[in-house]
């Protein structure tokens, strides 16, 4: 039987107009999502905004030069709120839908303390702890809070022991890990966390060694914006990586990130598309909820059945989020 379809939605990412910024706002949208039976909540893992022009050039996706409406960068900065901290909250004020992070930053804390950290999620959300990590790539954040920025070898290295360290810290009751940048004795991660054998663990990345690592030691990846070709050829790929590891091929789950501007007239998509030009067109699900499920659907026949939505504005325009959830969402379901 295949696995069911999951939509989630992205509370926050670092790109200006697809984050709330209000705690208020944002679980007015996560009880909303909760309600309507989404799968997941998601937060972004960083420390300010950027506006849709410099993310495109320090990413490296879409066109930096694309003609974004309205020139004007803006502020230097706008609320962003610190993720774990608005993360717990939502685990305190919703009941059923499942937690995660798009992704942790490897090197922002500690592997041994996010280990600790995301169990004491897990027990007091009641198990809905989905982990997100991934190697870190937005470097003047990294320069702003002066952490060291390794090439992306390292970062990708840290990564897999990090990975493997959490792990040990959840299912083992002594744990230790010698790794070359991360050693642990006697790690207790008490209590641990209620999932078990453990949450599962989602590295977000599209690069071919951060992928490796993903089906070695991942439950499942999140890539950004790919299109659903891209996935039927690096499905095969990544199982074949994850059977020479040792590990069941089928196991690895791939899910994506995605744009979903849903309206009723055609026309409103796409004005609000032109306002994020540099998110390429591969990664942006727009116009009425009938087409939007007809796009969707490429993924999930793929194999794709855990779809990640970052809808512009959601707070400023709550009647996309449900169309999202009572018009696209049981549609999928019905698959």
């Amino acid at each position: 039987m295949a696995p069911p379809v999951e939509l989630g939605l992205i509370l926050s990412l670092t790109v200006r107009g697809l984050f709330i910024g209000n705690y208020d706002k944002m679980l007015e949208a996560a009880l909303e999502a909760e309600r309507m039976g989404f799968h997941s909540v998601w937060q972004c893992d960083h420390f300010f905004s950027v506006n849709p022009k410099a993310y495109a050039e320090i990413s490296g996706k879409g066109d930096p030069n694309a003609d974004d409406s309205g020139g004007d960068p803006g502020p230097v900065t706008l609320p962003l709120l610190d993720s774990w901290v608005a993360i717990s909250a939502l685990a305190r004020d919703t009941k059923t839908i499942r937690l995660g992070h798009l992704v942790n930053d490897v090197g922002y804390r500690n592997p041994a303390l996010l280990g600790r950290m995301a169990a004491t999620l897990d027990v007091i959300s009641g198990g809905r702890l989905e982990f997100g990590i991934g190697a870190g790539w937005l470097k003047p954040e990294y320069d702003s809070y002066d952490y060291l920025f390794p090439k992306a070898s390292e970062r990708i290295a840290q990564l897999e022991e990090a990975v493997q360290l959490i792990r040990r810290m959840w299912t083992d009751p002594e744990p230790n890990f010698e790794g070359k940048y991360f050693q642990i004795k006697n790690a207790y991660c008490d209590p641990p966390p209620l999932q078990k054998p453990a949450p599962p663990i989602w590295i977000g990345g599209e690069g071919e060694k951060l992928l490796a690592t993903a089906a070695r030691h991942a439950d499942g990846f999140n890539s950004r914006w790919w299109p659903p070709e891209r996935f039927s050829e690096r499905i095969p790929q990544l199982a074949e990586i994850r059977r020479a590891a040792g590990g069941d091929p089928d196991s690895l789950q791939p899910s994506v990130m995605l744009m979903l501007i849903p309206e009723k007239n055609p026309a409103d998509a796409k004005s609000e598309r032109k306002n994020f030009a540099v998110v390429p067109d591969s990664g942006v699900i727009a116009g009425t909820p009938e087409a939007c499920v007809d796009r969707l659907k490429a993924y999930i026949n793929i194999g794709v059945r855990r779809i990640l939505l970052t809808i512009p504005d959601v707070d400023k325009n709550p009647h996309r989020l449900r169309l999202a959830g009572e018009e696209i969402l049981p549609a999928l379901k019905d698959l």
